[in-house]
């Protein structure tokens, strides 16, 4: 596993404008190729599915991962729709290890 990558990837989709168009338009190819730091095949494919239950179930960070999800998902699902689905899906992984 690897947090640092997870969380070096979030950072970057969250801080960097270009970075994040190019996500948001193709989300598979974009954490197919990226480069930034190593990630196990199963945290890349979490990331091309823009899946935050299980980024979260990896470590992620709370705060990096809140911003990231808020980022690619609205406005495709309502802000409040998104927040429940957080809660839940973030739930189900419990209380994750994020000491680095």
């Amino acid at each position: 596993m690897s947090r640092y990558g997870i969380n070096a990837f979030l950072r970057e989709i969250n801080m960097a404008a270009a970075a994040h168009r190019a996500y948001v338009a193709d989300p598979a190819g974009y954490a197919a190729e990226w480069a930034g730091a190593p990630l196990t095949p199963e945290e890349r494919a979490a990331l091309q599915r823009r899946d935050f239950g299980a980024l979260y179930g990896f470590g992620a960070h709370p705060y990096l991962l809140w911003s990231f999800t808020e980022a690619v998902w609205v406005p495709e699902i309502s802000r409040a729709e998104l927040v429940e689905r957080f809660r839940r899906e973030s739930a189900a992984h419990g209380y994750p290890d994020v000491a680095t």
